[in-house]
């Protein structure tokens, strides 16, 4: 269930990058490469330092440029899903975290028929998230197929762990 103080996206978006320090532009050419795991990960998001301003807020909603931020697992859980099942992956979401005790959640959409869940956690301890999390992963195992991934993932960079920010908020009652 929303928050009821978040009434429109740019409300989400401050939100979102309140405890944020830097941010990230997408390039036309990959400008990252590094390794984790044995595994190179490139990518096209070049880092910049300090605040996200209304100018370049402005800018990514209005698609000149793609603003993502860093997530780290004091400020959020995101889950990014594709599967042709939405509705009952969000509605296994909002069940799992409400037992939890956590009913603030905000779902975006992106153009590539991907949705993606917000979390916000600033009131939990990333012990008790690491429990939550794994408990609510194995639920979601149990009833649908593996098509979504959960950020921030600990066994991936900074450059792994990208929240690109939502351009489109969608209610939940």
């Amino acid at each position: 269930m929303t928050n009821q103080s978040i009434n429109s996206l740019e409300e989400l978006l401050s939100l979102i990058i309140s405890n944020s320090s830097s941010y990230y532009i997408e390039q036309n050419k990959i400008t990252t490469i590094q390794e984790c795991n044995g595994h190179k990960i490139h990518s096209r998001y070049k880092l910049f330092s300090g605040e996200i301003t209304h100018t370049l807020l402005k800018q990514h909603l209005s698609k000149d440029i793609n603003l993502a931020i860093p997530l780290n697992r004091d400020s959020a859980i995101v889950y990014d899903y594709r599967g042709k099942y939405q509705d009952a992956f969000v509605s296994l979401i909002k069940y799992f975290y409400s037992q939890e005790g956590i009913n603030e959640l905000f779902i975006t959409t992106y153009e590539n028929s991907k949705i993606v869940i917000y979390i916000p956690l600033n009131h939990k301890d990333n012990t008790q998230l690491s429990i939550i999390e794994k408990k609510i992963e194995k639920k979601l195992l149990d009833r649908l197929s593996k098509e979504w991934r959960v950020l921030p993932n600990n066994l991936r960079p900074e450059i792994g762990n990208l929240f690109i920010l939502p351009r489109e908020l969608i209610r939940v009652d």
